[in-house]
């Protein structure tokens, strides 16, 4: 599904109106329809229910006017709230406003000092619309408001946001003071990145999206992931062997972190994969159950690490594997990264860098690698990890997941996996945002799954980008089916017993 900036639509429309000819009036018109008929689907029959509009001094503002007209045309008790300078309304606004006045709709101007009235007055609400700023908003607002939101927000009732809800930049999420909190958000024409980006998610409540009446044309390269990608894995055909479907193999683990490598493994096997090869620690070899993985066991340092000892086994190894997973538990020795380093510059086919393998990708080594093998490269750093690799805070990452993913994709020519809520997927033409997954999945393991996963869609003959979104989808779905058992105690492995229905 298409995903869009608020600048982005607002060109998108501008386009549309002067390649059609269409009119600014009609296509308010147009949206104040399918708002209404969301309306009426989300929360059935309106009429004698009390409705209030709040309107703002914009097209946004237009749109709600639009709404509250057609709602008061199917008996609806229509109260609208003048939000912003009056003096300053759009010209589609405006005319929508002399309508309302002529059909003497109750009006009412927001001001300063009547908070007290307006929260009476708002509490008698059966439904809330926010039509205040839409895509238009950013940066933070003014007092005045941010004390008529508070009072918003403490009215119990459902509220409605059209595009955006207000306090929400509906380019990257943020929220600067105050928001608006929604119970839905009609996202006209095409959904706001805003509203799939946190702390905007979180306001914007269930986002639903509807067409403007006439085709938009968008040539963006923003995704949110939906069941549809499942459709990218081929179809397995009835001759098929083990081999088809690739062999995957997994650097993994220490003498802390055997179960890293034990994660990574299955998961190979559960999304997918024809064959699994775990290269281990020869110190933590027999705390594997023979399983339908092959272990391998690998020289060790005094620390229980791969290093140097184990170099050449690792290179062997490589031999005849169709993919590289690496990094899970692996710890970040010096010797290790040394390692991992070596064996990277061998490798000439799909890769996972996970975890502390992330720590061997510093500016001097990735220029030392070929444009051509680094294209290869799917990178899965949390926030703390990618602040690492762009030399940056992580509050700062957080605050532009996209942008940072998307910077670092281009400059190096890898994909990114930016994990976190939500997680995003860079590279190439394109940039996906997960749809799925949820807060019980922070738990030790997690990663490691998600490392699994994404080897196994390689592994399947899909290209990284697609790789890596299909990975991440798939592991927050099956994340999704095992919280319905309960978020809290959820553990990573769990995760690993439903991705088989996912896949089915």
């Amino acid at each position: 599904m298409k995903v869009v900036t608020g600048v982005e639509m607002q060109s998108i429309e501008k386009k549309a109106f002067a390649r059609l000819g269409l009119s600014p009036l009609l296509v308010m018109e147009n949206a104040g329809s399918r708002i209404v008929e969301v309306l009426k689907r989300e929360y059935g029959c309106l009429s004698g229910k009390r409705v209030h509009v709040l309107a703002g001094t914009g097209n946004n503002g237009g749109d709600g006017l639009v709404v509250a007209r057609q709602l008061l045309a199917l008996g609806a008790r229509v109260k609208v709230y003048l939000v912003g300078n009056q003096q300053k309304l759009s010209k589609e606004n405006s005319t929508n406003l002399e309508i309302l006045r002529k059909l003497g709709v109750d009006l009412q101007t927001v001001e300063a000092g009547q908070m007290g009235k307006l929260r009476f007055s708002l509490g008698l609400a059966d439904l809330i619309i926010d039509a205040i700023f839409g895509t238009g908003f950013a940066g933070t607002l003014n007092e005045e408001l941010e004390s008529f939101v508070t009072v918003v927000n403490d009215i119990k009732c459902p509220l409605v946001a059209i595009d955006c809800p207000t306090g929400v930049n509906a380019t990257n999420g943020q929220v600067g003071g105050q928001a608006l909190r929604a119970d839905l958000t009609i996202n006209l024409g095409f959904l706001k990145l805003g509203c799939v980006l946190y702390p905007g998610k979180a306001y914007a409540g269930r986002n639903v999206v509807v067409d403007l009446g006439f085709p938009l044309v968008h040539e963006g390269r923003h995704f949110l992931l939906t069941e549809e990608c499942l459709d990218w894995l081929p179809k397995r055909k009835p001759w098929s062997h083990k081999g088809t479907f690739g062999h995957t193999l997994v650097i993994a683990g220490s003498k802390a972190y055997a179960g890293a490598a034990s994660l990574s493994g299955q998961a190979v096997l559960r999304g997918g994969g024809g064959v699994v090869t775990l290269a281990v620690p020869c110190g933590i070899y027999d705390r594997f159950e023979p399983d339908e993985r092959i272990v391998v066991p690998v020289s060790q340092t005094d620390e229980g690490t791969i290093g140097v000892p184990s170099l050449q086994e690792l290179l062997e190894l490589m031999e005849g594997k169709d993919v590289l997973a690496i990094g899970p538990g692996l710890t970040r020795r010096p010797e290790v990264i040394q390692v991992v380093q070596e064996l990277l510059r061998k490798w000439d086919a799909p890769c996972v860098i996970d975890a502390d393998a992330l720590m061997a990708l510093d500016t001097a080594f990735l220029k030392s690698v070929p444009e051509d093998k680094r294209g290869q490269w799917i990178l899965t750093p949390h926030p703390g990890e990618m602040a690492r690799l762009v030399g940056n805070e992580t509050a700062k990452v957080n605050a532009e997941r996209i942008e940072v993913a998307e910077d670092f994709a281009h400059e190096w020519g890898v994909v990114v996996v930016l994990k976190g809520a939500p997680t995003v997927i860079a590279g190439g033409e394109r940039t996906y945002v997960n749809s799925t997954g949820n807060p019980g999945m922070a738990t030790a393991g997690s990663g490691d799954v998600l490392t699994g996963l994404i080897a196994a869609m390689l592994s399947q003959g899909l290209d990284p980008l697609r790789a890596a979104a299909l990975g991440v989808y798939v592991h927050g779905k099956a994340g999704d089916r095992a919280a319905l058992r309960g978020e809290r105690g959820l553990k990573a492995g769990d995760s690993l017993e439903t991705v088989q229905e996912i896949l089915s």
